[in-house]
């Protein structure tokens, strides 16, 4: 029980949030009405599109790549930050961090890169992965649960989203370059690529194009829960083990805890009107405290649009390492290393986030003005 309350101490979080806050809204009709089954739908396939991609080698022989292609550790680390803000516009940022935080550190080490840098690469990856994946719908939950919520359509999703995306892109690039020694010779080993099962990558690209097309109502996302459920259960039952139901537990836990905190009269009152005049910052601000996944399912109904919700939930997953989960990702990561350096870590972490965070906040400010 121990183990598994460390694991997974989010979910136990948000279910005794959820059975605490039944206190003032007892179980009812308006528990299953609040939960949204489409965007758990969406989460499964979601999840089962990144394991089958796993598991046919196209992140492998990705990285690969990245190695054969790379001479110089400036040039590994442009390449690294660029393919895990890629990679999380469609795999999510967690999938992004799982697969390349540990790469980095294990190649880092093989050639015998300075603890500092492993710092500072581990945190640009991180924050990447987390501005990489607001770009897109499908690259983080929130995003996901907004458009679903908001039916919101692809147009204004992007011509919101993206001059975020764009400050992102050009603030990593140069903290790649400040920060990391661009001298520094990488050694090619001539290790072999592994292969891609190219048909079995075909289909589960497939799989995040239809994913996409269903987020903005293209096609109907029943039809693409029972596509990729039958054919998982088909061709590829082993994926069917690796979903992560306890994340699809956590959001059902989330819904609930939302639907009955919203049901208190003086919460309420407490969120209508700063939400109504301030919801990006006031969205940031939460998401600092709870993470921006639940605070998104918290915030929307307060919200009468989606871009404050968005835009705040999403850069509002900078600053602690709590406000976006997949930020302790890396931290767990890098806290396992014998030799790591841990307030290092978390101080140069610190700095970064807030750093990122003002400059997108004050484009905020400018855009809304």
């Amino acid at each position: 029980m121990r183990d598994f309350i460390r694991k997974e101490s989010v979910f136990v979080i948000a279910a005794l949030a959820a059975v605490l806050s039944a206190f003032f809204n007892p179980p009812s009709a308006e528990w299953v009405d609040a939960i949204d089954f489409r965007t758990l739908a969406l989460l499964f396939s979601l999840m089962g599109v990144s394991e089958g991609l796993k598991a046919s080698g196209f992140f492998d022989s990705a990285a690969g790549f990245m190695m054969k292609e790379s001479r110089s550790l400036g040039r590994l680390s442009f390449l690294l930050a660029a393919i895990v803000f890629l990679s999380s516009m469609l795999f999510t940022n967690d999938v992004s961090l799982l697969m390349f935080v540990p790469f980095t550190m294990m190649l880092l080490d093989r050639e015998g890169i300075g603890e500092d840098v492993m710092i500072h690469l581990v945190v640009i990856e991180t924050i990447a992965a987390n501005l990489g994946s607001m770009t897109t719908p499908v690259g983080n939950p929130q995003n996901l649960y907004i458009c679903s919520f908001f039916s919101v359509e692809a147009w204004p999703f992007f011509r919101t989203i993206l001059p975020y995306s764009a400050l992102s892109a050009i603030l990593l690039a140069l903290s790649v370059k400040f920060l990391i020694p661009s001298s520094a010779a990488i050694n090619d080993d001539g290790r072999e690529i592994r292969k891609m099962e190219k048909s079995r990558t075909v289909i589960y690209l497939l799989f995040l194009l239809a994913a996409m097309l269903s987020v903005f109502h293209v096609i109907s996302w029943k039809l693409l829960f029972a596509a990729e459920l039958a054919f998982l259960i088909v061709h590829d039952r082993n994926i069917l083990r690796k979903i992560d139901y306890i994340l699809l537990l956590t959001f059902v836990a989330f819904f609930i805890f939302s639907a009955n905190v919203g049901s208190i009269e003086g919460i309420r009152a407490l969120l209508t009107e700063p939400m109504r005049e301030h919801p990006a910052a006031v969205s940031a601000l939460i998401s600092q405290i709870i993470s921006n996944v639940p605070a998104a399912i918290l915030l929307s109904p307060f919200s009468e649009s989606f871009e404050g919700v968005l835009i705040g939930t999403d850069i509002g997953g900078l600053g602690t390492p709590i406000a976006s989960l997949a930020s302790l990702i890396s931290l767990k990561f890098y806290f396992r290393r014998k030799e790591g350096r841990k307030a290092r870590y978390i101080a140069f972490f610190l700095l970064m986030n807030a750093a990122f965070l003002v400059m997108l906040s004050l484009l905020a400010l400018a855009i809304n003005r």
